[in-house]
């Protein structure tokens, strides 16, 4: 699973999906396998009338190194690891760079909710790599990558200080969202501590205009 999909699962952002985008492309035998189960083939996408979003294949997903294994429902589904997505995202980016467009923005969302446990140094072979094989693009996704990161990290350290003021803090000093944030870090769940303390402290930044 690639796409809009596992940018909400990484980054946890608001997405509203229209399609399903899942790597490598179809064999013969799965395109059997999902006309029998009622999908039939529009343009890119399978679609099927009961279903509220059609299904697509973006890419043979050959550059994916990485996976983790999720379970949905009994079903064991192969997403795309968060680094593998970062570096997608660092390329959309370099489209409109300087520019910071909507892929700027995802990568930023990706690195700031998964700061302490992306895997940077298999970020920086990778993006060895690509500065090798592909020179310029190579060259452009690392600026990207340089900017994203410098802006992660400082996000990251303002929200851990954040967040131990506000371990420190009791009664009704801690609003409901920050109770909840820590109440996951307390459990160990940090990427879902991150998207509620970065929510709360959006709604405290729009109170206070």
């Amino acid at each position: 699973m690639v796409g809009g999909t596992a940018e909400e699962y990484w980054a946890g952002g608001e997405y509203h999906p229209t399609d399903l985008d899942l790597c490598p492309r179809p064999s013969p035998r799965d395109r059997k396998a999902l006309e029998a189960v009622g999908l039939r083939k529009k343009g890119r996408h399978w679609t099927r009338e009961d279903l509220p979003v059609a299904v697509e294949f973006p890419g043979s997903g050959d550059d994916i190194e990485r996976t983790v294994v999720l379970t949905v429902s009994g079903v064991s589904i192969l997403m795309i690891s968060c680094e593998d997505l970062y570096l997608d995202r660092l390329r959309q980016a370099t489209v409109s760079w300087p520019h910071e467009d909507i892929s700027f923005d995802a990568a930023l969302e990706i690195g700031l909710t998964n700061y302490a446990t992306m895997d940077w140094d298999y970020v920086r072979r990778r993006l060895r790599t690509v500065i090798s094989d592909e020179g310029a693009v190579g060259t452009l996704m690392a600026s990207v990558n340089r900017r994203v990161r410098s802006r992660a990290r400082r996000a990251s350290l303002e929200l851990s200080a954040q967040t131990r003021q506000l371990i420190r803090e009791t009664g009704s000093r801690v609003i409901r969202q920050d109770a909840v944030a820590i109440r996951m870090l307390e459990g160990h769940d940090e990427r879902k501590a991150w998207r509620a303390i970065r929510r709360s402290a959006a709604k405290r930044r729009l109170s206070s205009t």
